[in-house]
């Protein structure tokens, strides 16, 4: 399956696994700077991604932006597959998890309240979202979060949680209220802490933990694993850090950028684990091993068919209604040069010329018109927008 250059898919891709997190950071501004409204971009804490439809080149565009190395410019059906996939979480770091889906949404939506969401993008992406729900039907038990995959991290390393081990949560968003529920689900004894000490109530309340300060000084020293979860820096004093590096502590850092200060981070060395660290490391954690994965591809594959089927037979579309337009044009150019020959043509003579014409351009053009009903390839499409110069 093809697509028609003229209007042709293109992602500009960059992942953890591949593009660091400050690279990722810069590649983001660089695109809502060079592309504005043009692109629909998809912006997580380990992926930054940008949608456009365009006959611009691929290669130009990734120039224009600097994707910087590691990124991927995909165009045409790989580009409408790759988005079809993020969206059933397929290429995430856990296959299948909820986030993904609500992060897809919540760019489509802003996208298109500011009146810029192409119509291609906005159908590709409602054919994604669908799919997306529908693969999370199929998912039997509870569902695993790059929060849980924190977790797994924590207990590789400093053994079971189960016994009442101390873990402090620094966040109170959706993924540190996730990640103090995993943590007492598995039988540690968490704390947490937050900007708002209102915030930090609150998930303690909902998840049976308790409340700690923000920095929570010496203290913190004696939990065996710390997951980070903000929207901006975690600022600890330097007894903290210092108490902390020299404790057993592991912490991982699921904020993007990190959260962590970077003298903390380097003391810690392998006890630090940032968010793009556990892409690279647990890159398939979760995966299904029941078989419901060739099941999702399945979907991905005929998500994808059904979307290259519209697009081609939308681009089939516009070129009848633009050779349609075109003829009449050209019909009534030539009917006026005749009024203007015969200025006193009568009006029973005039209403006949024009229903002959009309007549005869709906006879020429019957063969075209249904031969782009039948393009399967886009072959005929571009043969009549060469031919009528469309």
């Amino acid at each position: 399956m093809s697509q028609p250059a003229s209007t042709a898919v293109i992602a500009l891709v960059t992942h953890a696994r591949h593009v660091p997190a400050d690279e990722r950071g810069r590649f983001v501004d660089r695109v809502r700077k060079e592309l504005g409204d043009r692109a629909l971009v998809i912006d997580t804490c380990h992926r930054v991604e940008a949608y456009l439809v365009s006959a611009d080149d691929p290669a130009r565009l990734a120039v224009a932006v600097s994707l910087p190395p590691g990124g991927s410019a995909l165009i045409g059906e790989q580009a409408i597959r790759h988005a079809i996939g993020v969206a059933v979480g397929r290429d995430s770091v856990v296959v299948g998890e909820d986030q993904i889906l609500h992060q897809i949404r919540v760019s489509v939506d802003a996208s298109r309240e500011s009146g810029a969401l192409d119509p291609t993008l906005e159908r590709l992406f409602g054919l994604a979202l669908r799919a997306g729900r529908r693969a999370r039907s199929w998912r039997h038990g509870p569902q695993r979060s790059l929060a849980d995959v924190a977790l797994s991290m924590i207990e590789r390393r400093s053994g079971p949680l189960q016994g009442r081990r101390k873990v402090l949560v620094v966040g109170a968003g959706r993924m540190g209220q996730l990640a103090a529920k995993a943590a007492v689900d598995a039988g540690a004894s968490v704390s947490v802490a937050n900007r708002s000490a209102a915030g930090a109530q609150s998930v303690a309340t909902a998840t049976g933990a308790r409340v700690e300060a923000f920095d929570p000084g010496v203290r913190t020293a004696g939990f065996h694993g710390i997951v980070v979860a903000l929207g901006g820096p975690w600022p600890i004093a330097a007894t903290t850090i210092e108490g902390v590096a020299a404790s057993a502590t592991v912490v991982v850092d699921l904020s993007v950028p990190a959260a962590v200060p970077a003298v903390l981070a380097e003391a810690l060395g392998p006890r630090f684990v940032s968010a793009d660290a556990l892409a690279l490391d647990d890159a398939d954690a979760g995966a299904p091993q029941d078989g419901s994965r060739a099941r999702v591809d399945g979907l991905v594959d005929r998500t994808t068919a059904d979307f290259v089927d519209w697009l081609q037979r939308r681009g089939g579309r516009s070129t009848a209604e633009a050779l349609v337009s075109h003829a009449d044009r050209e019909r009534e150019a030539e009917l006026a040069a005749l009024w203007r020959l015969f200025p006193d043509l009568e009006p029973e003579a005039r209403e006949a010329i024009e229903g002959m014409t009309r007549h005869l351009a709906h006879r020429l053009l019957r063969e075209p018109l249904e031969r782009l009903g039948r393009d399967v390839d886009g072959r005929d499409e571009r043969a009549v927008r060469d031919l009528f110069a469309l």
